[in-house]
C-alpha cells in the first residue's frame, strides 16, 4: 500500500511540476517573445493578447484538473481493493493470452471454413437451379408413385373336391369380370341358337345324320344312354297328312345288302299299327351359319363378348373375350354391399363352393384384392395365370344332367325340313342300292391290274357299302320323320343328359357330311403300335392354394 500511495504522490508531484515547469516555461517564452519579438501591428498585438487568454484560460482548466485529481485520490482502503482487482486483471490477462497464443491456427481455419462455405454455396446455387429445373419436368411428368407392398399369402396346394363347385373370375386390365358358373354361358348360347332355328338349320341338300337323339339319365344294360321317347297316335287328319310320306318307298336292306318288304316311310314307322314309339330328337345346324350369327364377338351380356368355334366332332364350343368397359374396378368390388360381395355371401352358404381366378400379368393386384375379399366369407380358392384375349371356361365338375323344356322345338319347322330334306335321302339310298355295283367298280383303282386283287377289292367294298346303307343311311333317312313326328307330341320339361361341358354348347349339333367308304379298309398291321386310348374330354382339375 505505501507503494502504491508513493507512486500517487509521485503522480501529484509530477503534475504539479508539469504545471510548475509549464508556467516558467510560458513566462521565459513569453518574455523572450517579447524581447525577440518585431515591432508589431495593433492587430498581431490584439491576437497576442487572445492568445494570451486563451493560455491563461487552459491554465484554469489545468488547475481544475489538478483539483479534481486530489479530490478523487482514493484511500487507503480503496487502493488496496484496487490492487487486488489490478492482480485479479493481470491473472485474466495471462489466461487470455493463453487462450489466444494460438490465435494465428485458429484464424487460418476459419480463412479456411469461410473458403469451403464460398464452395458449398457455389454447389448449393447449382444444384438449386438444378432441382428448379427438375420441378418443371416433374410437373410435365408427375413422379409414379411406389408400388404398394403386395400381401401374398403361402400357398397350401390340394386338388379341389370332384363335388364343388367353381365359379370363375378374370382379372384383366385391373378389372374384376365375374364369369360365374359356365353353364350359365353356354346354356344362355344354346337358347339363342334354338331360338332361330329357322336361320340356323342345316337346309342343305347332303347324305349324312341330320338328326340326333335326346338323351335320358338312364342307361341300357350295356350302360350306354337310353334316348327320350314319345307316344306318337297317329290320327285320321295325320294320316292325311303324311300321304306324300306314303308315297316314298324305300329299299330297306340287311347288312348283307338283302332286301326285305317294302314298305312306305309311314308303314316302316308304324307298321300295322296306328300308334308308335318314337325317339325324341332335334335337327342339326350349319356350322357356317352359326358362326355368322355370332360373328366377331357381335353378342354376349354386358361384360362379355362370345366367340363361337368349331370344337371335336360336330360340336361347337364358346370363348369370352372381355370388354374393356366391362366388369368392375376395384373401388367399385371393394365397396360396402357390392355385386362381387353380394356374389360371396351367395358362394359362403354353399359350403362345396369355390372361387378359380384367371389373372393375367397387368392385374395381379386386382387379384389380390379380390382374393383378400372372398377369404373373409371363408370361400376356398385357386388361381392361375392367364395371358390370352379370349377364355374358354370349364366347368368342375360338369354336370350330368339339366332340366329342358321340349316345347321349345319348332315343330312347324322340323315338319318342313323333314319334307324337303326326307325325299332327297330316300331317293340317295335307293340309288346307293340300285347302283352299288357299278359305284363299287368305278371306285377300283387304276393301279390295281391284277384281277384276283381287283375281285377282292370290290367283294371288300361291296360288304362295307352295303352294311354302311344298312347301318347308317337307312337309320339317317327314317330318323327325319320320326323327328319330326315326335317333336309334335312332346312338351313340357323333363331331365335330360348332357353329353357336353363347357366350353362346348350342350344340346347342339352341327351337320357334317358323310358318304359311303370309298375302298376297303386295310387289314390291321399286327406289327403297328395299338392307338392310346384317347384323353377323356373334361374340366380337368383344379388346384387350390
Amino acid at each position: 500500500m505505501d507503494s502504491l500511495m508513493d507512486a500517487l504522490t509521485n503522480v501529484v508531484g509530477i503534475l504539479l511540476l508539469i504545471l510548475i515547469m509549464s508556467s516558467l516555461g510560458i513566462s521565459a517564452a513569453v518574455k523572450k517573445i517579447v524581447e525577440n519579438l518585431p515591432q508589431v501591428s495593433v492587430e498581431e498585438l490584439e491576437s497576442m493578447r487572445a492568445s494570451r487568454e486563451q493560455t491563461l484560460k487552459n491554465l484554469e482548466e489545468l488547475k481544475v484538473v489538478k483539483q479534481r485529481t486530489e479530490d478523487n485520490l482514493p484511500t487507503p482502503e480503496e487502493a488496496k481493493q484496487i490492487a487486488v482487482e489490478i492482480e485479479e486483471l493481470e491473472k485474466d490477462n495471462e489466461d487470455l493470452l493463453d487462450k489466444t497464443s494460438d490465435i494465428a491456427e485458429w484464424q487460418r481455419k476459419v480463412e479456411e471454413q469461410e473458403t469451403a462455405k464460398t464452395e458449398n454455396e457455389t454447389k448449393v446455387e447449382t444444384a438449386d437451379a438444378r432441382n428448379r429445373e427438375l420441378a418443371a419436368l416433374l410437373v410435365e411428368n408427375p413422379a409414379p408413385e411406389p408400388p404398394k407392398a403386395k400381401e401374398v399369402l403361402m400357398p397350401n396346394p390340394r386338388i379341389a373336391d370332384a363335388e364343388s363347385k367353381a365359379l370363375y373370375f378374370v382379372c384383366k386390365g385391373g378389372r374384376l369380370y365375374h364369369i360365374g358358373d359356365p353353364y350359365e354361358h353356354v346354356f344362355r348360347i344354346r337358347d339363342v341358337i334354338e331360338q332361330n332355328f329357322t336361320d340356323l338349320a342345316f337346309t342343305g341338300t347332303a347324305i349324312g345324320s341330320y338328326t340326333y337323339a335326346i338323351n335320358t339319365p338312364k342307361r341300357s344294360d350295356s350302360g350306354s344312354l337310353l334316348p327320350k321317347t314319345e307316344r306318337f297316335r297317329m290320327s285320321r287328319r295325320d294320316r292325311e297328312s303324311m300321304s306324300e310320306w306314303d308315297a316314298l318307298k324305300p329299299v330297306w336292306t340287311n347288312r348283307a345288302g338283302e332286301a326285305g318288304r317294302s314298305a312306305s316311310v309311314v308303314d316302316r314307322i308304324f307298321g300295322s299299327n296306328e300308334e308308335a314309339q318314337l325317339s325324341v330328337g332335334k335337327f342339326r345346324y350349319d356350322l357356317k351359319k352359326i358362326l355368322a350369327f355370332f360373328g366377331e364377338g357381335k353378342f354376349g351380356p354386358k361384360d362379355f363378348a362370345y366367340h363361337i368355334s368349331a370344337s371335336s366332332g360336330d360340336k361347337i364350343k364358346v370363348a369370352l373375350e372381355m370388354k374393356e368397359d366391362g366388369g368392375w374396378t376395384p373401388e367399385e368390388f371393394l365397396a360396402g354391399n357390392s355385386a362381387f360381395e353380394q356374389v360371396c355371401k351367395q358362394a359362403s352358404v354353399n359350403r362345396r363352393t369355390l372361387f378359380y381366378y384367371h389373372v393375367a400379368p397387368d392385374s395381379f393386384d386386382t387379384y389380390l384384392q379380390a382374393r383378400s375379399k372372398s377369404e373373409t366369407f371363408r370361400i376356398p380358392a385357386g388361381w392361375a395365370v392367364w395371358d390370352a384375349d379370349k377364355l374358354e371356361p370349364r366347368a368342375l365338375p360338369p354336370r350330368e344332367t339339366t332340366r329342358y323344356d321340349l316345347s321349345s322345338l319348332p315343330t312347324e319347322e322340323y315338319r318342313r325340313l323333314a319334307d324337303a330334306v326326307g325325299p332327297y335321302l330316300v331317293g340317295e339310298r335307293n340309288k346307293e342300292h340300285s347302283e352299288l355295283e357299278a359305284r363299287v367298280a368305278a371306285a377300283v383303282p387304276d393301279d390295281i391290274k391284277d384281277e384276283a386283287a381287283k375281285k377282292d377289292f370290290i367283294e371288300k367294298l361291296t360288304a362295307e357299302r352295303r352294311e354302311w346303307g344298312a347301318s347308317r343311311l337307312q337309320p339317317w333317312t327314317i330318323a327325319v320323320f320320326q323327328t319330326a313326328l315326335a317333336a309334335q307330341k312332346t312338351s313340357g320339361e323333363t331331365e335330360i343328359a348332357i353329353e357336353e361341358h363347357p366350353p362346348e354348347i350342350p344340346g347342339i349339333r352341327v351337320f357334317q357330311p358323310s358318304g359311303p367308304p370309298s375302298k376297303p379298309t386295310p387289314p390291321r398291321d399286327p406289327s403297328a403300335p395299338r392307338p392310346r386310348p384317347a384323353t377323356p374330354s373334361g374340366p380337368g382339375t383344379l388346384i387350390l392354394d
